[in-house]
């Protein structure tokens, strides 16, 4: 075995024992977490059983015999061994705590090497790769056809996070579209049915600006992410609707009355109804890309364990 292949071996059996201590570690946290809890309870049962050894001890016969049926004697031995029992349930926990907490404290300072050790491990092997692929050409070809199908997925990774990004940033101009016209929606009802509220008119007609020039945006970035999707899921298409209804607003200026309102209330349910389907589409579509960045991770961690044990197998 030559001395690059000790040292390879030597850390990786340091790092699965650095991966048991942590495993460890996360055990005792839990009891410690447990037995901290159970402290505070007995601490509190603790002091509640003195206090009725002191007030057995400080009050009279006759006073006993007023508030007990048994005798005094007796009832003060049995609060005794309730203390008693309470107060070594109390140490014990106590010491069980400061042990837990001590061994922690040690076990954490083996954690903090782990990074270390997980890096020259990597380094190890990355040169064990390359004397590998010089000396040993079986390997050599098993390692060269994970590495080609390592860099496939990176550059399918690429094109899925693009996707990703570009289809997050479509959703949230046309959430935002849908929202506005829920707005308007809301202040047109009021409008419609002589509601009170001073400046409705307005606010709907601001909501509604808003929401067409959201629309705009949202077309543009739609139109980039149908591009993007192209990348990922060949032959898909985006289908791009997000028209808003022309809305004329001299409607209410000049025709402020039922049936105008009325109008201007369907044009808002149409446009409502064409952005909330292309949301659900979006949503949809965002669920696809999410799972196929979970398959890449899969298949890419599948792929690097591969190359690993591809490596470590030779020592």
């Amino acid at each position: 075995m030559t001395e690059l292949q000790q040292q390879l071996k030597d850390s990786i059996q340091e790092l699965e024992q650095i991966r048991k201590v942590s495993e460890h570690t996360a055990q005792l946290g839990e009891r410690l977490e447990a037995e901290e809890k159970a402290l505070v309870v007995m601490e509190t049962t603790l002091a509640k059983e003195q206090r009725d050894v002191e007030t057995l001890e400080r009050e009279g016969l006759t006073t006993m015999f007023r508030k007990f049926l048994g005798d005094r004697e007796e009832k003060l031995e049995n609060e005794r061994e309730e203390y008693l029992r309470a107060s070594l349930r109390f140490n014990e926990l106590f010491k069980s705590v400061e042990l837990i907490r001590f061994e922690l404290d040690l076990l954490s300072k083996k954690e903090q090497s782990h990074d270390t050790v997980a890096r020259r491990v990597e380094t190890l092997i990355a040169y064990r790769e390359k004397e590998l692929m010089d000396v040993d050409p079986k390997v050599a070809l098993v390692l060269k056809g994970i590495n080609e199908q390592t860099d496939k997925l990176h550059t399918y990774s690429v094109e899925v996070e693009e996707a990703h990004a570009a289809g997050m940033k479509a959703l949230e101009l046309v959430r935002g579209t849908e929202q506005l016209l829920i707005e308007a929606q809301l202040m047109g009802q009021r409008d419609m049915w002589g509601s009170k509220y001073h400046g409705t008119g307005h606010r709907k007609h601001d909501a509604i600006d808003r929401a067409r020039d959201l629309a705009y945006r949202s077309r543009h970035e739609l139109i980039r992410f149908g591009h993007e999707l192209q990348d990922v899921f060949k032959g898909m298409q985006l289908d791009v609707n997000m028209n808003i209804e022309d809305f004329g607003r001299f409607t209410d200026i000049f025709f402020d009355n039922l049936i105008t309102d009325y109008l201007i209330q369907q044009k808002i349910s149409k446009s409502l109804v064409n952005v909330n389907g292309t949301r659900q589409r979006l949503d949809i579509i965002i669920q696809s890309l999410d799972h196929e960045r979970g398959v890449i991770r899969e298949k890419l961690e599948k792929l690097e364990e591969e190359r690993k044990s591809a490596i470590v197998s030779s020592l």
